[in-house]
């Protein structure tokens, strides 16, 4: 029975929310793109150079590539992919966008000896709902070493064409890193949830994510994005979501 909900849950989410859509776009002008995959979303940022936030889930490569060639992107031209966490449904990805396509791949410090290991960390259910569905989830990740690791200095993307800095979170996992765009916009992975089911029904009302190693930690740096003044906020499961909804679901 809960194999067939959450298979269910999947598809429909799959059924309801377009494959690919425009959400966005940087201080220069660059297209914010949503590739919804699976289980999760990827952004592409189409700068100077073209840069993914997050890798998915291991067998969502053709799903994908066909994202990208919808949007005029060729696989070989993504030259950053920042992984904001590594699970298994954010950095399935990452090892084959390395190996067949030349991607540099950014991990936090905190999360780099598991993406070396191919591994989840200890998910921490929050609740009924991540109990359920915890055996389901798969926790094998094909092994990466990262290129870039985002320590307690953050990394400036500039080189890359982008204005942005990904920072270093530790909360939803112990490496969880937030691109956060000049001007009020932040790609922040789980640090929070956008709707429910994946996103397929109201994906811009922020909520909490199902896991975290750190529980109040993370909700502290959630605190500390609302105080730094993020407007939207792009997350790795339905979203975006704008900072009133954020507000409204973690400052009541």
């Amino acid at each position: 029975m809960t194999r067939a909900l959450l298979a269910l849950s999947c598809a429909f989410a799959n059924a309801c929310a377009a494959p690919t859509a425009l959400v966005g776009q940087t201080k220069e002008g660059a297209e914010i793109i949503q590739l919804r995959l699976s289980i999760s979303s990827v952004y592409l940022v189409k700068a100077k150079t073209k840069i993914l936030i997050d890798a998915g889930s291991a067998p969502d490569l053709p799903a994908l590539l066909a994202g990208l060639a919808e949007h005029g992107v060729k696989p070989e031209e993504i030259g950053l992919v920042v992984v904001t966490h590594v699970h298994s449904d954010h950095a399935g990805m990452a090892a084959a966008l390395q190996r067949d396509y030349h991607a540099k791949i950014m991990v936090g410090a905190g999360d780099k000896e598991r993406a070396i290991a191919g591994h989840n960390d200890q998910l921490k259910p929050i609740g009924f709902t991540a109990n359920l569905i915890r055996p389901m989830i798969v926790d094998e990740i094909p092994p990466f070493t990262p290129d870039l690791v985002v320590e307690r200095a953050p990394i400036d993307l500039a080189p890359y064409g982008l204005d942005a800095q990904v920072v270093a979170l530790p909360g939803h996992t112990a490496g969880s890193i937030v691109v956060f765009l000049a001007g009020d916009q932040a790609f922040v992975g789980d640090l929070l949830a956008g709707g429910y089911l994946g996103g397929a029904l109201a994906p811009g009302r922020a909520g909490e994510h199902y896991y975290h190693a750190d529980r109040r930690r993370n909700r502290r740096n959630i605190d500390a994005l609302i105080a730094r003044g993020v407007q939207t906020y792009y997350p790795g499961h339905g979203g975006p979501v704008d900072l009133a909804s954020v507000k409204a679901a973690f400052q009541r």
